[in-house]
């Protein structure tokens, strides 16, 4: 029976790479705003001889992270693995750096710690008891170099998911479920190579992290970050 992956973030980038790498063994929902990035994504996957459906959800909405957990419920009874890739440090044009916290507005705010740290929380929790015969969540996070100055919702957002996924697979013990942290540094996404096209040459593709992350949920235990450098072997962020 084929196995079945839940990938958030789909539409571009990390989200996208993953959802690519894992079709070539699970049945993926590809989940996030853009109908239109996310036939992209089904397309590629489809040309690959993979499958794929797409769940379109805004993950900074409540009423909309709810729908999405039911019509999961009602598609499928169970889950093998879930993939919180989606996180917010731009917009449309605009990239969320360099703000002094005070300037960010209301909105940037909630919708910034609704995406990367709430919606993983409220998946998790409802796709938990699809994982009947075992299964793995991922929390994707991000290094941090430099600090919080300029991106504060973001780091604070990412930071709490870390310290999530340490607290969910304690919680979790016992229970055939492994939950595990990747925190990768820059990545040449589409948006990345947008806002910093400079630095775009020395990033990870995202490619190469989607290889990384299968890779280190296969043979990584429970309750480990892992930290992923361009040139490096990933290690286990030593917070943890």
């Amino acid at each position: 029976m084929i196995k079945t992956a839940i990938v958030t973030g789909a539409s571009t980038g990390i989200g996208r790479a993953v959802a690519i790498e894992l079709a070539e063994e699970y049945f993926v929902y590809l989940v996030a705003r853009r109908e239109d990035k996310l036939q992209e994504t089904k397309r590629i996957i489809e040309e690959n001889g993979g499958m794929g459906e797409i769940l379109l959800c805004d993950l900074s909405d409540k009423t909309s992270l709810h729908k999405l957990v039911e019509t999961i419920r009602s598609k499928t009874d169970s889950v093998e693995m879930l993939m919180n890739i989606a996180g917010i440090w731009h917009g449309e044009n605009e990239v969320f750096t360099e703000t002094n916290y005070d300037m960010f507005t209301e909105s940037v705010i909630y919708d910034t710690v609704n995406v990367g740290l709430i919606a993983p929380m409220v998946l998790s929790h409802g796709i938990i008891p699809l994982m009947k015969n075992g299964g793995i969540i991922v929390n994707l996070s991000g290094t941090f170099e430099n600090g919080a100055k300029g991106w504060l919702p973001y780091y604070v957002s990412k930071r709490a998911l870390e310290d999530f996924t340490i607290g969910l697979s304690q919680d979790l013990q016992g229970r055939d479920i492994k939950v595990i942290g990747i925190s990768p540094s820059d990545v040449a996404t589409e948006e990345y190579q947008k806002y910093f096209p400079e630095d775009a040459k020395d990033a990870l593709l995202p490619k190469e992290v989607a290889s990384q992350i299968v890779k280190i949920v296969k043979a990584s235990q429970s309750g480990k970050v892992w930290v992923l450098k361009r040139g490096m072997e990933p290690k286990v962020d030593f917070h943890y």
